[in-house]
């Protein structure tokens, strides 16, 4: 049995549809359509019923995708294994982290770090979604969480609070806040319902109705963006500070969190993933954009 086979089932029932196993798998659609005719015509057995909502595997489908599943397992912990082993100032890192964190931090970071190691490539997947770490969707995650994975090591860099920001043409027509009991009199920047998952936003969303929220966001940067615009105040954790928006007081209750830099336990002792780590963390720590105002 062919182990691609495998691979392109297993793509399949992650994603749900033929689209999505393709873009996992960077192929074209109809490689994977042609693929799992192929493959299902070899064995005999339908391994996916096609459904109008998407790909459901039949019963037999789950037997097999149950071994693929452990056969990818051990795959992915030998190929681990044995990027353990490497400990030289070469090759590729791919860092995933949030996209603010991307673009106004570690980029600025990178030209000393490149000049110090030009054997080493690096790859940034920025987004919001969690990349798996385990399956080697990236080798190091620069995250901001009170709770990072269990099954993954790494260091707390720093704290990141949250505090109130509001933009400096929305301060040139209204007198500010003086604490959070004074937010409902001032428009707010609320989260989009997929936003509501962050705790603060939840909170802030029972607390006050629906009339006190001017525009919605799904993200950090356009919610920075539309209190920079005047728009309302916006609650955001420290690192989103830029022209324009001045923090006003902490949010509390406290929803600090920490931001860390993660690996897998199996990665933690390869020698660019170990020097890429520590580089980010001393610049991190120096850099006074994630320090509260006032802080020293």
């Amino acid at each position: 049995m062919d182990w691609d086979d495998l691979r392109y089932c297993l793509a399949i029932a992650r994603a749900g549809t033929l689209a999505g196993a393709a873009r996992a798998l960077g192929v074209n659609h109809s490689t994977v359509f042609r693929r799992l005719n192929a493959f299902e015509e070899k064995i005999g057995v339908r391994v996916f019923e096609r459904l109008p909502a998407g790909y459901v595997p039949t019963a037999e489908g789950e037997e097999i995708l149950r071994h693929a599943e452990a056969a990818d397992e051990a795959v992915l912990a030998l190929e681990r294994t044995v990027a353990g082993k490497d400990y030289r100032l070469a090759g590729r890192i791919r860092l995933t982290t949030a996209p603010n964190l991307a673009a106004d931090f570690v980029a600025g970071y990178l030209p000393d770090f490149l000049a110090m190691y030009p054997d080493i490539r690096i790859e940034i997947a920025a987004g919001d979604r969690d990349f798996d770490l385990a399956r080697r969707e990236a080798d190091l995650a620069l995250r901001a969480t009170s709770t990072p994975p269990e099954y993954l090591v790494g260091r707390r860099v720093c704290e990141v609070p949250w505090w109130v920001f509001a933009g400096e043409s929305y301060l040139a027509r209204r007198a500010p806040p003086r604490d959070m009991d004074e937010l409902g009199q001032h428009p707010l920047i609320g989260a989009e319902a997929s936003f509501l998952r962050v705790p603060v936003f939840a909170w802030l969303e029972g607390r006050h109705g629906e009339s006190a929220f001017t525009v919605r966001a799904s993200d950090l940067n356009t919610m920075a963006a539309l209190a920079a615009a005047g728009l309302g105040l916006a609650l955001l954790p420290i690192d989103q500070q830029m022209p324009g928006l001045l923090p006003l007081f902490p949010v509390t209750p406290n929803f600090e969190a920490g931001l860390w830099l993660l690996t897998h336990p199996d990665l933690r002792h390869v020698a660019r993933i170990r020097v890429f780590s520590d580089y980010l963390a001393e610049r991190l720590r120096a850099d006074p954009r994630l320090r509260a105002p006032g802080s020293r």
